[in-house]
């Protein structure tokens, strides 16, 4: 299973390996045997391992982070016309919190807050992104571009819908968690939508 997970998410085996074993130690898998064709892990309570997800998530955030300026009529297009012109450019990009939510689980309320995870690790490689994609930082601006959270980037992305990219349900319901009060309750539906899928 190590060697799956390293190759499925670009992470280092020993990195991977490691992960497992603290996943196994905190209960949120298990395996039938230690070694062998019996080894297999499964998650006992998915639940359980998403609120464990989301804790996590929330406490290792990075707080670079760079707030852009965006008068997108229609977000969801925004965020596709700057990931073409971001994917042109070779830098990765995916789309969380309500922009996520609003295609897989959508709600009838405003998209807030917009965040879009993009390559780089400083603030000065989110200004390269935002001057790339045409966007100005601003105060109080309403998109916010922060950098991706593991070095495994576009392994834990997905296409959704017309070349709109977006981190996994459980990373977009961790980013809503943390956005607080206005992200709660969009995180929770996308939740009880993710679950019945």
């Amino acid at each position: 299973m190590p060697k799956y997970v390293a190759s499925e998410t670009g992470l280092a085996l020993s990195t991977v390996a490691e992960s497992l074993k603290f996943l196994e130690r905190d209960g949120l898998l298990d395996s039938e045997a230690a070694r062998g064709p019996l080894s297999r892990r499964h998650v006992p309570d998915v639940n359980a391992l998403v609120d464990s997800y989301a804790a996590a998530a929330e406490r290792l955030r990075s707080p670079i982070s760079l707030r852009l300026g965006v008068l997108w009529r229609d977000p969801i297009k925004g965020a596709i016309d700057a990931g073409h012109t971001w994917s042109a450019a070779d830098i990765s990009w995916a789309v969380t919190s309500a922009l996520s939510a609003a295609v897989m689980a959508p709600l009838l309320t405003e998209l807030a807050p917009m965040e879009i995870y993009v390559t780089g690790r400083t603030p000065g490689d989110l200004r390269r992104a935002a001057t790339i994609a045409g966007l100005r930082e601003i105060d109080g601006g309403r998109l916010v571009l922060r950098p991706f959270p593991t070095p495994a980037n576009e392994a834990v992305t997905r296409e959704l819908k017309s070349g709109l990219t977006s981190v996994l349900w459980p990373r977009a319901y961790a980013d809503l968690r943390a956005a607080g009060v206005r992200g709660e309750e969009a995180a929770e539906h996308l939740r009880e939508e993710m679950s019945r899928a």
